[in-house]
């Protein structure tokens, strides 16, 4: 999944609102979408994974659930080729897979974003996620599923950036460079890896199962969506965005991955079929530019910094800190101490814009864009705060100045309650409140 406009799945959009009347996308439009993924995944053939990423692909539209499909669904309507129908309320709709009525979707926000450029990676990043099972690339485990939602926290942090954006720079002069300059270049990212690995050790599992899981996604949008003269571009493109984020944590990884990627198609064309998840892209690299990677010590770790830019990095960092520090103060006002209404998380969807996000220490992440449904409603939170713990068992906003009627509006967010749910007193902290259900909905 990424950003809709740049990142071609980083973006999870808002799950739709039904109406009585939804306006349906049109078919001539979604045709030559449905057209434009057909002739890139039957250009591949197959040849990059070894398995074709033709297949369900589903168009929706976030603002009013409209759906149409390339392939039978049932209780759709039949419209020429392909298929309509209207999901439900609570059926999340983003650039990311997606299981319906049995059937495993690549499903694209509707209207296509960004340049054409962008919405022909998008296409082939979302059909790579359809066929990652196939591939085996399949996350067990509670805690892996939070890794995969929220990353590291420490890669937002001044030390972790400071060490990515020396790691992104080395890449960006690896792939404009040739010969030995690329070497060297690629030796250098490789080393300030190594260096941030050995510094914040918590960050080596969530950026390896986000490298293949969203990085892959996204090099394969580049590499099938994409003629060859165009994909170094793009990937610098990537890098330049996601270097421009206000969170890493969630989204270094549709930039990191292609690059090494892109590194890898100059010189190991094949190296997609030996791909596993204990696969290392970065140690892919490293063997087949004959590269030994040494952990080194503080004081060559900054050296190799240095001349990618490090002493403007560090300003920069230092500065940031200071500002996020005075926006994590407002945070815990309004989010923490102040008073709140908290929303538990069992049996949720959610769906956000990780690029948005900010953290927020041991209390968790902070959402600017999220809709989370959930046995008692749906909120969505547009353009407001919302703070989700690092456990995602709640999501806590600043309570409003009413809290009477089923559809409750604070800053920057709704929230729709179920005939099930009301509004309590929280009885871990007064003053504040907190939903609950009937007992049997509980249940």
């Amino acid at each position: 999944m990424k950003n809709s406009v740049v990142l071609a799945s980083v973006v999870w959009v808002f799950p739709a609102l039904c109406t009585a009347a939804t306006p349906t996308i049109p078919v001539a439009r979604a045709s030559a979408v449905f057209a434009q993924a057909h002739a890139l995944c039957s250009a591949d053939a197959g040849h990059l994974w070894g398995i074709s990423l033709c297949g369900p692909l589903m168009l929706a539209d976030p603002h009013t659930g409209a759906a149409i499909t390339n392939v039978p669904v049932p209780g759709a309507k039949r419209s020429g080729k392909f298929y309509r129908f209207t999901l439900s309320p609570n059926e999340p709709i983003a650039n990311a897979p997606f299981e319906y009525k049995g059937i495993r979707f690549a499903q694209v926000t509707w209207p296509p974003e960004g340049s054409a450029s962008q919405q022909a990676v998008n296409l082939m990043h979302e059909s790579f996620h359809r066929v990652q099972p196939k591939l085996g690339f399949i996350v067990h485990g509670a805690a892996n599923a939070h890794t995969m939602i929220s990353g590291d926290p420490a890669l937002d942090t001044k030390i972790g950036r400071i060490w990515l954006r020396g790691e992104i720079h080395a890449l960006r002069t690896a792939l404009t460079s040739t010969g030995e300059t690329r070497k060297r270049a690629l030796s250098d990212a490789l080393e300030m890896r190594a260096y941030r690995h050995s510094i914040l050790p918590s960050t080596v599992l969530p950026e390896h199962l986000l490298d293949i899981m969203e990085g892959l996604a996204e090099s394969t949008g580049i590499d099938v969506g994409l003629p060859p003269a165009r994909r170094i571009a793009y990937t610098l493109h990537d890098l330049k965005f996601v270097e421009n984020a206000p969170s890493y944590a969630r989204t270094f990884f549709f930039a990191i991955g292609p690059a090494y990627s892109e590194l890898l198609d100059a010189v190991q064309p094949g190296w997609r079929h030996t791909v596993t998840l204990s696969t290392s892209l970065a140690g892919l690299a490293a063997h087949a530019y004959h590269i030994s990677v040494v952990n080194p010590s503080a004081p060559e770790a900054r050296a190799i910094l240095m001349r990618y830019g490090g002493a403007a990095i560090e300003r920069q960092e230092t500065a940031r800190a200071a500002r996020q520090a005075i926006r994590d103060a407002r945070f815990r006002a309004e989010l923490v101490t102040g008073r709140t209404l908290r929303l538990p998380m069992q049996r949720f969807k959610i769906s956000f814009n990780p690029s948005t996000l900010n953290r927020l220490g041991r209390y968790g992440s902070v959402y600017h864009r999220v809709t989370v449904s959930a046995p008692w409603g749906r909120i969505s939170v547009s353009h407001g705060d919302a703070l989700i713990d690092p456990k995602f068992s709640a999501l806590t906003v600043a309570a409003p100045r009413t809290l009477s009627g089923r559809t409750l509006h604070g800053r920057g967010w709704v929230l729709r309650l179920s005939s099930n749910a009301k509004i309590i007193s929280d009885p871990s902290k007064p003053g504040s409140f907190t939903v609950a259900l009937r007992r049997s909905t509980a249940r």
